[in-house]
């Protein structure tokens, strides 16, 4: 890969993607894919951004820490992937309301 941080970036994208708007993606699905109750989609959604939070978190370390990473890209990237970190706990915490109060 040319770029790792790339990778992290898309990652925190997604996490945030899924974790923001994880309830309209089930409703979506449950319409459009398997019929079933969207709390089931919603869950799963919600779950799978934690974790990509969870690994962005951990590439960040690799990248930066384990590879001794020096990429003059990263300068480029750095504002985004702070944002990313800034918005994370809001995401989280926001997906962990809505899916309680899904499940009551």
């Amino acid at each position: 890969m040319k770029n790792p941080y790339f990778l992290l970036v898309i990652s925190l994208l997604t996490a945030t993607i899924l974790c923001v708007f994880g309830q309209g993606i089930a409703y979506f699905l449950s319409d459009h894919v398997v019929d079933t109750y969207p709390i089931y989609y919603l869950t799963g959604l919600t779950i799978l951004g934690w974790i990509l939070y969870l690994l962005s978190f951990i590439m960040f370390w690799m990248f930066r820490i384990v590879f001794k990473i020096k990429d003059s890209n990263y300068i480029q990237y750095q504002g985004f992937i702070m944002i990313g970190f800034i918005s994370a706990p809001f995401a989280v915490s926001w997906s962990f309301f809505v899916v309680s109060m899904w499940w009551g």
